[in-house]
C-alpha cells in the first residue's frame, strides 16, 4: 500500500513538473520567441526578391538594345554582315541608282554641254537641211547620254564585282560612323545637325565614272569628286548621339550583366527559389516579347520618318529590315532561354507533377541499369565515379549551357534550343551511366548467389534484406 501511494505521488510530482515546464515554454519569451518576427522577415525577403526580379526584367530589354547598339558600332565585321545584304533588295538598288544618277546629272550639266556642242557645229557652214536635222538630234543626244549613265550604273550595281565595292565602302564607312558619332563629319558616314544619318556616295560614283570611262564615254572625265549622302535614318534624337556614344559603349557591356545579376540576386534572396526562378523566367520572356513588338512598331515609325521625304517606302523598309534582324533574333533567343529556364525550374522544383516526372525518370534509368547489369554490361568504376561526382557534373553542365547562351554571338533561337537539348541529353546520360552503391551491392550479391556462396544479410540493400 505504501509502495502504491509512493508511486502515485511520484507520478503526480512528475505531472506537475511537466505542467510547469510547459507553462514556462508558453510564457517565457527567451525560450519560445513569438513567430511574428520570422513572418516579417519572410515577407521582407519575398518583397526584396520581387523588387530585384522586377528590376532585372525591366532592365533586360534596354540591356539587349544597348548590347546590340554597341556591337553594331564597335564590331566592323558584324556591321558589314548586318548592312551588306540590303544591296540584294531591288527597292534599295533602284533607290541607289536614282541617287547616283541624280548626283551625276547635277554635277555634270549634260544639257548645257550638249547644247554648246551643237551650237558649235551649227556655226559651221552647213546646208539648211543639215542644220534642221542637227537641231532635231540635240534632245535625243541629251537623253542618250543620260540613259547611258543610268544603264551603266544599273549594270555596275547588279554585277557581282560591285559586292566587293559595297563591302569595302561599308568597312570604310564603319570607322566613319564612329567618327560621326564622336562629332567628326569628314568620314563616309555622317550625322548632320538635324539628326540625319547617311552614307556618302563618293566611292560608288567614282566606280561608276571608271566604268563609263572604260566604255569610251568622253563626258565621264567631267564627273568631279561628288559629296552626296544617302540618308538611311532620321531622328531628332540622333543628333544627341554624339554625347551618348561613350555611355552606349559602357552600357552595352554593363547592362546585360547588371540585369543578370539582379535576376540571380532575386532568386537567391527568395525563400522559394524554384518559384522565384519560374517567375523570373516568365517575366523575362514577357519582356522580350514586348521588345520584339517594339521592333515591329519601330519599323512603322522609321518608314514614316524617312518616306517619302528622304526615300521611297520600299527602300526605307529594306534598310530597316536589314538593320534589326540581329536585335529581333536576340530578343527571341533570350525569350526562348527564359522559357526554358522556367520549365527547368519547374521540373527541378518541389511540385507534385515535377516530383512524379523525376521519379519516373529515375526509376526508368534504374530499371535500365538493372537490365544492363543482368546482361553483363556495367559502367564499373567509371559509373561509381559519376555517381560520387554527380552534383558537380550537373553544375558543370548548367555552367557550360549558361556560358554558351551568354557568350555565343550572334545568339539565335536555334543556339538556345540546341543548348537546352544538349544539356538535357547530358543530364539523362549522367542518370543512366552513373552506378549507385545499391547497384554494386546488388551485383555483388547476385554473384554470390550464382557461385553458391553464403549470403550475408547485412550486405544487401534494405529492399533485398526485407525480401530475404
Amino acid at each position: 500500500m505504501d509502495v502504491t501511494e509512493t508511486r502515485d505521488q511520484e507520478i503526480a510530482r512528475l505531472s506537475a513538473e511537466v505542467a510547469r515546464l510547459q507553462s514556462q515554454l508558453r510564457t517565457d519569451p527567451l525560450e519560445a520567441p513569438p513567430p511574428a518576427p520570422r513572418r516579417r522577415t519572410g515577407r521582407g525577403r519575398a518583397f526584396l526578391a520581387v523588387v530585384l526580379i522586377a528590376l532585372g526584367v525591366l532592365l533586360a530589354p534596354l540591356a539587349v538594345v544597348a548590347a546590340w547598339t554597341k556591337a553594331e558600332v564597335t564590331n566592323t565585321d558584324q556591321f558589314v554582315a548586318t548592312v551588306a545584304p540590303v544591296l540584294d533588295d531591288p527597292a534599295f538598288q533602284s533607290y541607289l541608282v536614282d541617287e547616283i544618277t541624280a548626283a551625276v546629272y547635277e554635277s555634270v550639266d549634260i544639257e548645257t554641254i550638249t547644247s554648246d556642242l551643237f551650237d558649235g557645229i551649227a556655226t559651221l557652214d552647213l546646208p539648211p537641211r543639215a542644220a534642221d536635222a542637227l537641231q532635231l538630234l540635240e534632245q535625243p543626244a541629251v537623253e542618250g547620254a543620260q540613259s547611258l549613265i543610268r544603264s551603266t550604273t544599273e549594270q555596275l550595281i547588279a554585277s557581282d564585282g560591285f559586292e566587293q565595292v559595297w563591302d569595302q565602302a561599308l568597312r570604310s564607312s564603319h570607322s566613319g560612323l564612329t567618327s560621326a558619332i564622336s562629332g567628326d563629319t569628314s568620314g563616309a558616314v555622317v550625322i548632320s545637325d538635324t539628326g540625319e544619318v547617311g552614307i556618302q556616295l563618293g566611292p560608288i560614283i567614282a566606280a561608276v565614272k571608271e566604268q563609263l570611262t572604260a566604255q569610251g564615254f568622253a563626258l565621264a572625265d567631267r564627273i568631279p569628286a561628288i559629296d552626296r549622302t544617302v540618308v538611311v535614318a532620321q531622328s531628332d534624337d540622333l543628333a544627341q548621339a554624339r554625347t551618348a556614344y561613350q555611355a552606349i559603349d559602357v552600357l552595352g557591356f554593363v547592362l546585360p550583366w547588371v540585369s543578370i545579376a539582379l535576376l540571380a540576386a532575386g532568386v537567391l534572396v527568395a525563400r522559394r527559389k524554384a518559384r522565384a526562378l519560374i517567375w523570373a523566367g516568365v517575366g523575362l520572356a514577357v519582356a522580350m516579347a514586348f521588345l520584339a513588338l517594339g521592333v515591329a512598331i519601330g519599323r512603322i515609325a522609321m518608314v514614316s520618318a524617312l518616306s517619302p521625304q528622304y526615300m521611297p517606302s520600299g527602300a526605307a523598309e529594306a534598310i530597316y529590315d536589314t538593320l534589326v534582324p540581329l536585335l529581333y533574333s536576340t530578343a527571341l533567343a533570350v525569350g526562348v532561354a527564359a522559357v526554358t529556364t522556367a520549365v527547368v525550374a519547374y521540373f527541378a522544383g518541389p511540385f507534385r507533377g515535377a516530383v512524379a516526372v523525376r521519379r519516373l525518370t529515375v526509376d526508368a534509368a534504374g530499371r535500365m541499369r538493372t537490365a544492363a547489369e543482368g546482361n553483363g554490361a556495367t559502367t564499373g568504376r567509371f559509373g561509381a565515379f559519376l555517381y560520387r561526382a554527380r552534383r558537380y557534373i550537373r553544375i558543370a553542365i548548367a555552367a557550360i549551357g549558361g556560358a554558351i547562351v551568354l557568350f555565343v554571338r550572334p545568339l539565335t533561337p536555334g543556339v538556345t534550343l540546341w543548348t537546352a537539348v544538349g544539356a538535357l541529353i547530358a543530364i539523362l546520360l549522367l542518370e543512366l551511366l552513373q552506378r549507385p552503391p545499391a547497384v554494386e551491392s546488388d551485383a555483388r550479391t547476385d554473384g554470390e548467389r550464382i557461385d553458391g556462396g553464403p549470403v550475408v544479410e547485412g550486405t544487401l540493400p534494405a529492399r533485398d534484406t526485407q525480401r530475404v
